[in-house]
């Protein structure tokens, strides 16, 4: 048993909620809404759409808590992968459907961040985390960076990118890899 000032971590919050544990799908939400907001707002463009995008993710974590595996990266990663996935799919959903919003919200990290009140730690936390992110990212050569950047914010194949940039595929994925490596290495194994 946990001591009052222990914190539970977020694999073991995965654990709680694969064994049915409603509370901890709470507090998990909790950790990583805010963030995992500001993700799928900067993917689907539509405040309403990204809100829904996080509720149906914490949905999906209760169908999904025991495939998550711990060898392949830390829970918040995992949070975004989903979060990005869901968001890509919902855009593309809506692009067949021929229904997208012309107009577009303008993100505002700065003005999400101080509408929702988080306490101190966790914002601090979180800072922490977007720097050490955005000083990765910023290490990354141009084309390393742009790649990454498409495949994750606009949900375009390795493919798409290639035929984008007019470049053979092979390029695409090896800078990919590299960019992908190079932000493992700069981030540390956050386990």
């Amino acid at each position: 048993m946990r001591s009052a000032g222990e914190i539970t971590t977020d694999v073991e919050l995965l654990q709680r909620i694969a064994s049915g544990d409603v509370l901890a799908v709470a507090e998990l939400y909790d950790r990583h809404a805010r963030m995992l907001l500001g993700l799928s707002l900067r993917i689907v463009r539509d405040r309403s759409e990204a809100e829904d995008v996080v509720h149906d993710a914490f949905g999906v974590v209760g169908e999904r808590a025991r495939q998550y595996i711990p060898e392949r990266g830390a829970v918040g990663a995992w949070l975004v992968t989903l979060v990005r996935n869901l968001s890509i799919d919902r855009t593309r959903r809506r692009e067949r459907r021929g229904a997208i919003a012309r107009d577009v919200l303008a993100h505002d990290p700065e003005a999400l961040a101080a509408a929702t009140p988080v306490d101190p730690e966790t914002r601090a936390a979180g800072a922490d985390d977007r720097d050490r992110v955005r000083r990765a990212l910023s290490s990354l050569p141009d084309v390393q960076r742009a790649t990454l950047e498409t495949a994750f914010y606009e949900g375009l194949t390795y493919a798409e990118i290639a035929q984008r940039e007019g470049v053979p595929l092979g390029t695409i994925k090896s800078r990919a890899a590299r960019g992908l490596a190079a932000l493992r290495e700069a981030l540390g194994d956050e386990r």
